[in-house]
């Protein structure tokens, strides 16, 4: 018997509102009864340092990790994060990355070479059965703030079908997380998430 279960790994740099956005997809599925679990499994408090979380929900979900090669999506909000999360997808899983490139600042000086979208999307494609990639920064800074990127990524892995979660219960965790102008401004960068990729 299938027991319904959604795990999601989120990877991303500090500053980028990683932790948000597993948050908004927790409160989305605690709205429609699951049981979940949000795990922040290694991150720096700092802006640019790495972040990755783990988001589970379902039936009955026992731990807040997910095991490698478990992973019904990879959600990347920056290139190279892609990499650091693609051991946690699993075969025929789903990858949404944002084309953002973000090197690390001692990147040049030690003669590391950041990798390319095309890299970046052929990894991915010898594993994922999808590989989106957005423009979620462009594209939030046209809905009102850069900052906005997260929730613009939240609109594209719901319309990639990962999520499995209402439409609804979406818009209403944004409600819950933001006050006054800033639900407006979230709810449209999450339309504006949709339409990514519903235009691909």
């Amino acid at each position: 018997m299938n027991v319904f279960q959604v795990d999601l790994v989120i990877s991303g740099v500090g500053g980028q509102g990683v932790l948000t956005l597993a948050s908004l997809m927790g409160t989305a599925a605690i709205i429609e009864g699951y049981d979940v679990r949000v795990s922040e499994v290694h991150g720096m408090a700092q802006r640019g340092g790495s972040v990755i979380c783990h988001v589970r929900y379902g039936v009955n979900v026992n731990s807040p990790l997910v095991m490698e090669g478990r992973a019904d999506a990879i959600i990347a909000m920056e290139l190279s994060e892609a990499i650091k999360a693609a051991s946690y997808l699993k075969k025929g899983g789903i990858a949404i990355v944002n084309r953002l490139e973000f090197p690390p600042p001692l990147s040049t000086i030690r003669g590391l070479k950041y990798p390319t979208v095309e890299e970046v999307a052929e990894m991915l494609q010898s594993k994922a059965s999808q590989v989106y990639l957005v423009d979620a920064q462009s594209i939030a800074e046209k809905v009102g703030s850069p900052l906005l990127a997260n929730v613009v990524m939240l609109g594209a892995a719901w319309s990639s079908g990962c999520l499995k979660l209402n439409r609804d219960s979406i818009i209403q965790s944004i409600k819950q997380h933001f006050k006054g102008g800033l639900v407006e401004l979230n709810v449209n960068a999450f339309e504006e998430g949709i339409k990514a990729l519903s235009t691909k």
